[in-house]
């Protein structure tokens, strides 16, 4: 999506700042209009479809916080920079826990906007592709499962399914098809006609993380300004993912128990108990054996959870599938960017079978929409996919294992590269939790 298909709201009553930042955006291409009040700007979004608000927290009719809300209520996708004359901390917090993509001080820095604001909205456009991608793997039914080690698991997640409870702890490495997995067991499932609430534990705030579970009322906390629902009421009748339970507060674990125990929670603040009808699923990238020893999970909520343990498989135990995956994806991403169909060169189909996808089949579906967008041909070639190959031969297993590292340590160089530096920008291209990816960082001493 280039920047002349985007369009930009600007929510500010200073003329002045209002001007430079229209200057900006024109010069850099994006489309944009203007609002001076909170009336004005819901008036054009409801009436209009708006990539990215620039939205000033201080408006004569208003507080930009509330108008916020309900910008995203009304487009959950749409990316909000907030801008204020004031340094306030509170706010600035506020702002980013109610969705802002980003918070900005008057006077504006025109070029620290601009890279910005290029940040947020590739983010914003690869969620929406992602998103878009992962509906139509819904719609297309039961993934692609052509290795016996994949049909084995889709066969455990069956059978979680047929029950109308049962919870299930979901193990494998980043991007292997954990949510997918979480997924069908729902769609299978007799809940398929409620929700499926997905959860990254590791990108709420700690102070926020019992709030956006369990919900809040009124006065529970400061700023809780009217009752909140929580997840666990968005998923009434459904299924529960908590991705990365690793990163879950230690201290909020026998809460956690409790409600699988009970069915039963209270809302922060409240002395009404809630009943729930949710079957929670959780999923994490690390062994548990680790975390348990290192304190950051519970033995006892970890055995409650792993009623059932599914450990699904990285991409290069399941070879019978990589092709078809890529495949797959191909077709998706041809259809998703409006592309005509396109057909894997032969060279390229060796270049995917030899590659080790240390991103497992979110990396393979990144590296195949990067090749439908590059190539304007209707074959598209190895380089198009911007991987390197795993050397052949018969190297001895200790070998191998110094491959993998070297393989996923040029991976990850090359993807920051991509990425500006951005290491958010780069976990979302190697489908990895931030968490994991400064891990890795670590690991190879990349900063």
């Amino acid at each position: 999506m280039t920047p002349r298909s985007l369009c930009v709201l600007i929510v500010d009553d200073d003329d002045v700042v209002a001007t430079q930042v229209s200057w900006l955006l024109e010069e850099s291409g994006y489309k944009h209009e203007r609002a001076a009040s909170v009336k004005e700007a819901l008036s054009k979004l409801e009436a209009a479809h708006f990539d990215a608000v620039l939205l000033d927290v201080y408006l004569p009719d208003g507080n930009g916080l509330a108008l916020l809300e309900r910008a995203l209520k009304l487009d959950p996708a749409l990316v909000v920079l907030m801008i204020t004359g004031r340094a306030e901390l509170r706010c600035a917090v506020e702002a980013m826990q109610s969705g802002a993509a980003d918070f900005l001080e008057k006077p504006i820095d025109l070029d620290y906007l601009r890279t910005r604001l290029e940040r947020a909205l590739d983010a914003a456009v690869m969620r929406r592709k992602l998103a878009a991608y992962e509906a139509k793997e819904r719609e297309n039914g039961v993934p692609v499962a052509n290795s016996p080690a994949f049909q084995e698991v889709l066969s455990m997640a069956d059978r979680v399914a047929a029950t109308p409870m049962s919870s299930a702890l979901l193990l494998g490495e980043s991007g292997s098809g954990k949510e997918v997995m979480a997924n069908r067991i729902h769609q299978v499932s007799q809940r398929r006609r409620g929700p499926f609430v997905r959860v990254n534990l590791a990108a709420i705030s700690d102070t926020m993380v019992e709030a956006e579970l369990f919900g809040s009322v009124r006065g529970a906390f400061t700023d809780a300004k009217r009752d909140r629902a929580g997840f666990f009421a968005s998923a009434e009748g459904g299924t529960l993912l908590l991705d990365e339970i690793g990163e879950f507060k230690v201290e909020l674990q026998a809460k956690l128990l409790r409600v699988l125990e009970s069915r039963r929670f209270y809302p922060v603040g409240s002395d009404r108990e809630q009943r729930t009808n949710v079957r929670v699923l959780a999923a994490t990238n690390r062994e548990p054996e680790d975390l348990i020893a290192r304190g950051l999970l519970r033995e006892d909520l970890y055995y409650r959870l792993a009623t059932v343990t599914i450990r699904v498989p990285p991409l290069r135990e399941r070879k019978e599938d990589i092709m078809p995956l890529a495949e797959h994806f191909l077709a998706l991403a041809c259809n998703e960017l409006h592309q005509p169909d396109r057909r894997l060169s032969a060279a390229a189909q060796r270049a995917i079978r030899a590659y080790a996808w240390p991103g497992n089949a979110r990396e393979l579906r990144n590296a195949i929409e990067r090749a439908v967008i590059l190539s304007d041909m209707p074959e598209i070639e190895a380089d198009s996919l911007g991987i390197g190959a795993l050397p052949r031969g018969s190297a001895s297993p200790a070998e191998e294992v110094m491959c993998l590292r070297d393989v996923e340590h040029a991976h990850i160089v090359r993807v920051l590269e991509l990425a500006g530096g951005s290491k958010t920008r780069a976990a979302e291209l190697l489908g990895l939790s931030r968490s994991t990816l400064f891990e890795k960082l670590k690991k190879y001493k990349l900063g």
